[in-house]
C-alpha cells in the first residue's frame, strides 16, 4: 500500500469517526477541520464514502451524516458482543440498588467506550450515552480495566502523556501506575472528580473464562449523593461485577480479550 493510499484511508476513517451522537450531522467545513485536511480533500473522500453508502448528504441543509453501510457493520459488531447484550438485567439491578446511573465499558486505546447504560431516576442525568468515549485514565471503568493490563502496555498507550480533564486528573504516568497498583490490590476503582469535578464513579472489572479482564462496570453520580453511601455502593458494584463474571464464564463460548482490549 502506497503512502498516499494509506493516508487517504486514514483520513476517510477519521471522517467516519468525526460523527457522534452529539454531532450526528456535520458540514464540509466541520469535517475538514476535524480531520485536518483541506475542503477539497475532504470533499473527495466524502464522495468516495458516499458512493459506498457510508455517508449520506442532506441536500436541503448541505450537511452530511452516516449512511446505512455503517449500520450494517455496527450490527455485526453487536452480534460479536452477544454476551454483553444480555447483561441489561444486571445494570438495572445495580441502578435500583444504588439509585445512580450504571454503565458497561470497554477499552479502546486510551479511551473507554460505553456499551450499555442504565439511567437513574433522578431528573438531572449524567452526560453519558451508549457509544460515548471518555479518557480511560480519568474514569473508574477505564482504570478498572487498565489496572489489569500489562504495565508496559499502559506505558505504551500513554507514552504521549496524560491529558488532565480536571485538577483532580492524573498528570503523569507514575501517578497513574501507582493508582492502578492499588486498584489491582483492592479489586475496584474510585474516580473522584477526575473527569468531571463534582462526579464520583466506582468501577470494577469483568473477567472472561481465562480470568482476563475485558470490560468493566461502573456507577456514577454527583459526589453529594455518592460519598455518603460510598462503601455500600462499592459493595454493590463488586457484587455485580462478580455476578456478571460468573455469567460470562458460564457461557460455552469465551470472550476473546483481543475484541475488547486494543
Amino acid at each position: 500500500m502506497s503512502r498516499t493510499t494509506k493516508s487517504s484511508l486514514t483520513n476517510a476513517l477519521r471522517i467516519l469517526k468525526s460523527f457522534s451522537i452529539d454531532h450526528p450531522e456535520l458540514t464540509l467545513s466541520e469535517i475538514s477541520e476535524f480531520v485536518g485536511v483541506s475542503k477539497s480533500t475532504a470533499c473527495r473522500l466524502i464522495q468516495t464514502l458516499e458512493s459506498e453508502g457510508f455517508i449520506y448528504q442532506n441536500i436541503l441543509f448541505n450537511t452530511y451524516r452516516l449512511g446505512s453501510s455503517v449500520l450494517t457493520l455496527s450490527n455485526t459488531v453487536i452480534d460479536q458482543l452477544a454476551i454483553l447484550k444480555e447483561t441489561t438485567y444486571f445494570l438495572k439491578q445495580l441502578t435500583a440498588q444504588t439509585g445512580e446511573s450504571s454503565h458497561i465499558a470497554i477499552l479502546d486505546n486510551t479511551d473507554v467506550i460505553y456499551l450499555k447504560k442504565e439511567d437513574s431516576h433522578h431528573r438531572v442525568q449524567l452526560l453519558s450515552h451508549i457509544g460515548r468515549r471518555n479518557p480511560a485514565h480519568c474514569t473508574a471503568s477505564g482504570q478498572a480495566i487498565l489496572a489489569f493490563v500489562k504495565p508496559t502496555t499502559v506505558e505504551k498507550l500513554f507514552e504521549g502523556g496524560l491529558d488532565q480533564a480536571t485538577n483532580y486528573s492524573f498528570g503523569s504516568l507514575p501517578q497513574l501506575q501507582q493508582k492502578l497498583a492499588t486498584i489491582r490490590e483492592q479489586g475496584y476503582s474510585i474516580s473522584k472528580g477526575e473527569l468531571i469535578e463534582n462526579i464520583v464513579s466506582i468501577g470494577a472489572p469483568i473477567y472472561n473464562k481465562n480470568n482476563q479482564v475485558f470490560a468493566a462496570i461502573n456507577v456514577a453520580g454527583p459526589k453529594q449523593r455518592i460519598l455518603p453511601n460510598l462503601q455500600q455502593i462499592v459493595t454493590n458494584v463488586l457484587f455485580t461485577s462478580k455476578t456478571m463474571t460468573n455469567y460470562v464464564q458460564s457461557h460455552e463460548k469465551d470472550v476473546d480479550i483481543e475484541t475488547f482490549i486494543k
